[in-house]
């Protein structure tokens, strides 16, 4: 192998290995963590680089292909010419059937390593890990020191061991159902490719592609298989970044240009992407075949990448665990060196043991881990079924923290569905019809030729509903010429050669065609072009008149064209001209000569009229900003289009209201006063570390409150010539907007848009659906594709909406703020209950001597049984009746755990829970036995004498005092159990229901009293927490109150959470 060779295997090999686990998605992931489409990438990641031999690598050093001439390229994979019409149907039949789709093989599933995360990994190593000790307490601890070992030791590991088989289980189960959705979204996105067959052009799935296919590579798709350029225009490049890590594109020809098959300019490799340009190319290679499926074979394994959302619920999983094994170990100590020393201790090292196991069950919050996997599972699927497709469920919560929209006009604002309605002919207004039939002709003919779309149904079907394939601008114009006369016998008059595609820097399209016979109109080579008038315009210097002669492009003309253009755009229209001039055209140049001729010819020009293109809004864009501005957030559009069409446009969609639209020369006039301010705030340590680690030049901000911008209530409208000239004092300004436009951009000015609002503190959604959009929807918070967009648009977005509905996006943010409240209403259940209240009984019975009110049984009873009902229930809360009226969170400052919470969650309702469960617990022992709370404190190991003699006199013989330790085990198990009032959510007095009857059943139940030490209760103590919970639901209406009352910036606003 070459030097060359081996560089470019190994680097794309690295380049595979660092980008597998987060930017490319593999067929077979961690639902729980990711619901990702297919998009003709590279899946598998790359561990090692296999030693020695590999046939693999040596097929690609023999691969020669790419060297031959094309004739010879051809026969050799059994392909039909382009002329010729490409394979037909039943031979690319039997070529499928033969060799298999044109897929990438996922890697092999690794059931015994996934066996051991579902039953081993997360929490349940942690309860492995109580379990060996509490056997310890069984056997052989108890053996060695010559007692009995007690039953009721055995019964705490077999229950937890049937918590961790519970709980693997339905990881297993949640697994296998998410997999099964996942392939349901990956089928609606499955690639296609357009390919020559039998003569007409069409879309197939890419993985029916078969060696021998012609295909057709246009600007915003993947190249689908490798395959040997035959043709292309002079400008086509491809992104190979994905194979080198180059960000650079590679122009691309149909002539060799090196010896290795991977470093040659005429070599189309799977997955890689059409950046610009157009051509034609015949497959050479599909699937595992396919460079990237030799490289993917030496793939070991797969690696999933978690989540933002899931690391910060690691960390918090993982403060919370470090706590519970301190306490426990602090708790081991003091009674290892100072209770151990005491004349009566009241545990041994198996009661210490067992103790131990009960702070760190208590401490940890099983049930989270689950609610938060099924709350975005079900979040993703309900997204889903709303033609919102996730690729990342980080996603879903990124959304609920959306502040702004940058949005594209076409296609998403308006329904892509365009017509060329109204035509002007040297700047005079009037229907085709009404002009001269020279000029007739020469429309028709430059709309005929110059326009890179073609329909893909006979004539049969009606010119307005003839499917048709290529940019719905020039879908209108093709639709537009053929409603003139067909097209068919125009082109087939011509033969194309050059072309230049159109693109968002140009904002116009050329092509160079040659009469094949004496044409009336346009004899010889014609440049033919068209494009943005204001483009255009400074290079014409003739007009075809309405009678069809040719004259002078003189100022009248000029003003009147300039005017006509102005009051089309001002009317929402999209203006194009179309030109043409005679040049003198040398094809057997080089192809640097030649484009750099075509370029030079662009002058001179003739320009044949202007048509005005209608592409209406969408029936709900309006409702949809509207929504948006109830939600408080803001929606800018960035568009390619003038300005002036771009502003129309915004009104009629109500992203516009003002009256007056500010441009920068009327921003910078104003004074600093007319503006909203940023706050005087500092940024975070976490910002202030993250700025120097990575070292961010952009200065982090916090972003300017909604409220103020919102009753400023200004527009403004940027050209993108004016981007560059923007100082940071004006994108200070600029983004203190409420109502913002930004036409003729290009898409380093859409990046540079996102990038300036993500420096102020805003969250940033972008929405696109062409190449041109790809940077601006990698770099946003949240990229949002359309489904009907290009292969690159989606797969640089975190989102596909697949009906191409802008609303949707509405029903994502809603889903994205639903779940952030949800996952905080487990948290905020789950620790002051399942926590807090178990781990006090615990320190209360080590350091001032009670009898432990509850024990390692019952708390893992509460913890991983009565707890997990309640707490899925509430993945299913609906929305509050403020959740779309109320600013988006603040990601920096409104994070999902911070100190106001745990200060909530412990020292108010985790307080008052623990205090009202004890106090059940002391009046129990009162009422029951006529023991008094201060006979019951510093007993320490007298509890253990028979009669227990307490303080007061009193004294209860041993088994009495047992079985009053049971019921009073049962009472503090009650008084923790979850009760419900009335809510909308069925599922919770269902779950409480379940939590209800598994209560009973514990306490009730004769052989489990005595196994799991607990007693049956008289009926009072099942009604007693109620005005106790009463209480806690008092004292936090009242914090509320208290809230809203002083204000969040008072003193008792920022105690509260």
């Amino acid at each position: 192998m070459s030097k060359s060779q081996d560089h470019f295997l190994l680097a794309s090999t690295e380049r595979l290995r660092a980008k597998a686990g987060a930017e490319f998605t593999s067929t077979n992931l961690e639902p729980a963590t990711e619901v990702i489409p297919v998009f003709r990438t590279i899946t598998q990641e790359v561990q090692t680089r296999p030693q020695g031999p590999n046939p693999d690598v040596d097929d690609i050093r023999n691969i020669d292909i790419h060297a031959v001439p094309l004739t010879e390229v051809l026969i050799r994979v059994g392909a039909v010419s382009i002329e010729d019409g490409g394979l037909d149907e039943v031979t690319a039949a039997e070529r499928l059937k033969k060799n298999g789709p044109n897929i990438l093989k996922p890697p092999t599933e690794r059931y015994i390593l996934k066996f051991l995360g579902f039953y081993f990994g997360g929490f349940c190593l942690l309860m492995w890990c109580a379990a060996a000790i509490i056997f310890l307490t069984y056997y052989p601890l108890p053996q060695m020191d010559g007692t009995i070992p007690s039953p009721y030791n055995l019964a705490v590991v077999i229950m937890i061991l049937i918590v961790i088989l519970f709980q693997g289980t339905f990881y297993a189960w949640q697994d296998w159902s998410s997999s099964s959705v996942m392939g349901k979204i990956n089928g609606l996105l499955a690639s296609e490719a357009h390919v020559i067959r039998g003569g007409r052009a069409c879309d197939i799935p890419a993985e029916n592609l078969v060696v021998g296919d012609i295909v057709e590579l246009k600007l915003g798709s993947k190249v689908p298989a490798d395959c040997v350029i035959l043709e292309c225009s002079s400008d086509l490049a491809m992104d190979r970044s994905i194979l080198t890590g180059e960000s650079v594109a590679v122009s691309a020809t149909n002539r060799t240009t090196d010896a290795s098959f991977m470093e040659s300019k005429n070599v189309g490799f799977m997955g890689t992407t059409v950046v610009n340009g157009a051509g034609k190319a015949v497959v050479v290679a599909t699937g595992d075949s396919t460079i990237m499926g030799r490289i993917a074979t030496l793939s070991g394994k797969k690696r999933t990448e978690r989540t933002l959302l899931q690391k910060e619920i690691d960390k918090f999983i993982v403060f919370v665990a470090t706590i519970a094994i301190t306490c426990g170990v602090t708790c081991m100590l003091v009674w290892k060196y100072y209770l151990m020393t005491t004349p009566n201790p009241q545990y041994t090292l198996l009661g210490m043991l067992n103790n131990m196991c009960a702070i760190i069950v208590a401490f940890v919050p099983e049930g989270l881990p689950v609610a938060m996997s099924v709350t975005l599972t079900l979040i993703a699927r309900r997204m889903a079924k709303q033609f919102v497709l996730v690729k990342n469920l980080t996603t879903i919560e990124t959304l609920g923290s959306v502040s702004i929209i940058c949005t594209d006009k076409t296609g998403t604002l308006t329904s892509n569905k365009m017509t060329l309605r109204d035509t002007s002919f040297a700047g005079i207004v009037g229907n085709v019809e009404s002009v001269s039939s020279k000029a007739k002709n020469m429309f028709h003919a430059v709309a005929a030729q110059c326009c890179g779309a073609d329909f893909t149904d006979d004539n049969s079907v009606s010119i307005p509903d003839r499917p048709a394939s290529g940019d719905a601008t020039d879908i209108a114009v093709l639709r537009a010429a053929e409603s003139m006369g067909p097209v068919e016998p125009v082109r087939r008059s011509f033969k194309k050669l050059f072309e230049i595609p159109f693109n968002s820097r140009n904002k116009w399209m050329m092509t160079i065609q040659q009469a094949s016979s004496n044409h009336d109109c346009f004899p010889g080579s014609t440049l033919f072009i068209k494009g943005a008038p204001d483009v255009l315009l400074s290079k014409i210097t003739k007009a075809l008149a309405p009678d069809g002669t040719i004259v002078a492009f003189e100022a009248g003309i000029r003003t009147r064209v300039v005017q006509t253009q102005e009051q089309w755009s001002s009317e929402g229209k999209r203006v194009i001209a179309f030109a043409y001039r005679p040049v003198e055209f040398n094809t057997t140049s080089g192809k640097l000569s030649q484009e750099e001729r075509a370029m030079q010819s662009i002058s001179d020009l003739v320009l044949v009229g202007m048509g005005a293109i209608v592409d209406p809004p969408r029936p709900e864009t309006r409702a949809t900003i509207d929504t948006c501005r109830t939600a408080h957030i803001r929606v800018a559009m960035v568009t390619g289009d003038f300005k002036l069409t771009a502003v129309a446009i915004a009104r009629e969609v109500n992203i516009i209201t003002a009256n007056v639209v500010d441009s920068i020369t009327t921003m910078r006039n104003r004074s600093n006063s007319e503006f909203p301010s940023y706050p005087d705030t500092k940024p975070s340590l976490l910002s202030r570390l993250s700025k120097k680690v990575f070292k961010t030049t952009t200065p982090i901000q916090v972003r300017a409150e909604i409220s103020e911008i919102e009753e400023s209530n200004r527009a403004i409208a940027v050209s993108g010539s004016e981007i560059a000239d923007l100082s940071e004092s004006d994108w200070d300004r600029i983004c203190l907007y409420r109502e913002l436009v930004f036409a003729r951009t290009s898409p380093e000015q859409k990046l540079k848009i996102v990038d300036e609002f993500k420096a102020r503190g805003e969250v940033v959604a972008v929405t696109g659906d062409g190449v041109n959009d790809s940077p601006a929807l990698k770099a946003a918070n949240v990229g949002v594709a359309m489904g009907g967009g290009s292969e690159v648009a989606m797969e640089a977005a975190s989102l596909v909406l697949i009906d191409n509905n802008f609303s949707s996006l509405l029903a994502g943010i809603e889903s994205g703020r639903l779940c952030f409240d949800n996952i905080k209403k487990v948290i905020m259940y789950l620790i002051p209950c399942g926590t807090w209240s178990e781990l006090w009984p615990v320190l209360l019975s080590i350091f001032i001597g009670i009898p432990l009110p509850l024990n390692t049984a019952m708390d893992l009873v509460i913890c991983c049984i009565t707890d997990v009902f309640p707490s899925m229930a509430l993945i299913y809360e609906s929305p509050e009746s403020t959740l779309m009226t109320r600013p988006p969170r603040v990601p920096t400052k409104d994070s999902l755990v911070n100190g106001k919470m745990f200060a909530h969650v412990y020292l108010f309702i985790g307080l008052m829970q623990t205090f009202c469960a004890h106090a059940l617990w002391f009046t129990y022992w009162y009422r029951s036995a006529g023991v008094s709370f201060s006979d019951l404190v510093f007993m320490y190991g007298k509890l253990a004498a028979d009669p227990v003699t307490f303080p007061s006199g009193v004294q209860v013989p041993a088994a009495e005092y047992t079985q009053h330790l049971y019921n009073a085990n049962s009472v503090y198990f009650v008084a923790l159990n979850p009760f419900w009032g009335p809510t909308r959510n069925l599922y919770l007095p269902a779950a409480g229901l379940i939590s209800l009857c598994v209560a009973i059943f514990f306490v009730y139940t004769p052989g489990f009293n005595s196994l799991f030490q607990t007693g049956p209760i008289p009926v009072e103590y099942w009604f007693l927490p109620l005005p106790c919970a009463m209480f806690v639901l008092l004292m936090d209406e009242l914090r509320k109150m208290g809230y809203r009352s002083f204000g969040p910036h008072s003193l008792f606003g920022k105690l509260c959470w």
